[in-house]
């Protein structure tokens, strides 16, 4: 769908000479709470001076009732993608549509997000509006995207029943370079692309699991497609800036200086996904159901209850919109202050050494963008049941978030660069993994690395690039990072991802991709360690404070 955990402590080197001392001769309480290792500013700016243990922020017990409703949002929407996005791939698989097909549906909906998200930010920083177009673009998730559960199914062709069941008696060796035309002038290779010259045996039932276009009328399925692909994409031009506005409008209230809890915000939003693709998953494997067709036994599901689940998470994100308050956009507006130049934020991209941040977070959208898309259907085939993918989901996504949470801590720790590279190589490993499995639960325990391929490299993003602009910027900055990262990047990997698996097969892509994302982390060390961090900005406290 979209990605800071701790407030970064403080350690005293030296105790304060000037703390008052009591009357036993030792340091105040108060002041020894002060330079304690571990405390907090509130949301309001006031100090929270709790003492707490090394592993947790001082207020991470406490309910900060500003930031509840960021907490509630993030929760509520991830919640919402989780019940319906993991499954888009094996949900148009039913349907009937090939892997390029798919890579097109899914990878159209963010890059025109990409373009519209940037247009509709802009007028609502334009017009002061941030909240209503929130607001209206809630209401475009929860339209738009549960109608794509409602569509019509394509009917049953009888006449591709005849021409599949020649192929099953045949058998014959050669079949992959015969071309069989139906009743409506399709050529039915197209629905059996995994058939390698290579393998002297026709094998029918991975050939007509992996592909069920075969099963239904081609006019009917056309339909189908296109249907969904106008509410896709209508969908998208209402809701594509949620997650840059939401975003804004939580870093605009921590303040620069608060970005660090950023991410204990987006925690929530992991835990929602987590808990909602799992609960999805196990209704929807429920109503899993054998069906014969052309004396064939399928696999299908019902996932309406999958898009029942989405409605009503939704309805609860568009709730927490209402209370979402953008006090700079109306203090601005009150002083009559000038309007920051988004033009500074782009041009700090055209230098070479955060041009390959730029590149790497394209990538890493690009290689988001082919595992969500086809990471299920590739385990569907294998023999991976919607349970199994469920659980999967939820491993991945639980690793999510105990990154969120501890991630800055971290950071504290190595810097952003040594953090970022086992990110970048974790991606490399799943790669590796996902192509050489033939048992789909082997999996589970690789699908922890998702903490460090995309809450870790996430949250290096926003804390390496926010720390690098004033604070006017933030807003302009995080719009464009999602746009780059969840909109070109992801969109451009499901198509890419569609391609590939239709030409090459799923496990050839991951290899393509292994070897592409070790390429990348070396390629983007060498240029970190070559050049040298440029003032786009001048001098100001979030570069200073940037490591």
């Amino acid at each position: 769908m979209a990605s800071p955990g701790f407030e970064l402590p403080t350690f005293p080197t030296r105790t304060d000479p000037q703390a008052p001392v009591a009357g036993d001769g030792t340091r105040s309480e108060a002041k020894l709470a002060e330079n304690s290792p571990i405390h907090s500013i509130s949301s309001d700016g006031s100090s929270d001076k709790t003492v707490c243990c090394k592993c947790l922020p001082s207020d991470f017990f406490k309910i900060d009732r500003v930031l509840l409703k960021f907490k509630a949002f993030y929760f509520f929407f991830a919640a919402a993608i989780g019940c319906v996005f993991p499954y888009f791939s094996v949900y148009f698989k039913q349907l009937g549509f090939s892997p390029n097909q798919i890579g097109i549906v899914a990878g159209v909906r963010p890059i025109i997000g990409f373009c519209s998200g940037s247009i509709l930010g802009s007028i609502a920083d334009r017009f002061r509006i941030r909240r209503i177009m929130l607001s209206c673009s809630a209401v475009g998730w929860l339209l738009f995207i549960t109608s794509i559960g409602f569509v019509p199914t394509a009917k049953h062709s009888d006449a591709q029943c005849l021409y599949v069941a020649e192929l099953l008696s045949s058998n014959r060796s050669n079949i992959s370079t015969s071309i069989y035309q139906n009743a409506t002038n399709t050529n039915l290779r197209e629905h059996f692309f995994e058939m390698h010259k290579s393998k002297p045996h026709f094998k029918p039932e991975g050939s007509l699991q992996e592909s069920r276009g075969w099963v239904y009328d081609v006019t009917d399925l056309q339909n189908t497609f296109v249907t969904i692909m106008v509410l896709v994409i209508l969908g998208e031009l209402v809701q594509s800036p949620t997650g840059a506005l939401a975003d804004s409008g939580c870093i605009e209230q921590l303040g620069g200086d608060g970005i660090d809890k950023y991410g204990r915000q987006r925690a929530f939003g992991s835990l929602g996904l987590g808990i909602f693709s799992l609960l999805a998953g196990g209704l929807v494997s429920l109503t899993r159901r054998q069906e014969s067709v052309c004396n064939f036994r399928l696999v299908f599901s019902d996932y309406r209850i999958a898009f029942y689940l989405f409605a009503g998470c939704m309805a609860c994100c568009f709730i927490c919109t209402l209370f979402f308050k953008f006090q700079k956009q109306t203090e601005d507006q009150r002083k009559s202050r000038p309007r920051p130049n988004p033009l500074r934020v782009f041009r700090m991209f055209l230098t070479l050494h955060y041009g390959s941040w730029l590149f790497c977070m394209l990538f890493t959208g690009v290689c988001n963008g082919v595992i969500w898309g086809f990471l299920f259907w590739h385990l569907e085939n294998i023999g991976a049941t919607q349970i199994l993918l469920g659980v999967a989901n939820g491993v991945s996504l639980f690793s999510e978030m105990c990154m969120f949470l501890v991630v800055f801590r971290i950071l504290q720790r190595t810097g952003c660069l040594p953090f970022m590279t086992v990110g970048l190589l974790g991606y490399a490993v799943r790669f590796v993994v996902f192509a050489s499995i033939d048992n789909p639960w082997v999996v589970l325990p690789f699908e922890i690395l998702q903490g460090f391929t995309f809450a870790g490299v996430w949250s290096v993003y926003v804390k390496y690039l926010c720390k690098s602009v004033p604070s006017e910027y933030l807003g302009t900055l995080q719009g464009f990072l999602h746009g780059v990262y969840w909109g070109l990047g992801a969109g451009s990997g499901h198509m890419i991802g569609g391609i590939l698996v239709q030409t090459l097969g799923a496990r050839m892509t991951f290899w393509i991709f292994a070897a592409g994302s070790f390429v990348n982390m070396v390629l983007f060390l060498i240029i970190q360690k070559f050049t040298v961090r440029p003032n786009i900005f001048g001098h100001y406290e979030e570069l200073d404070e940037a490591k």
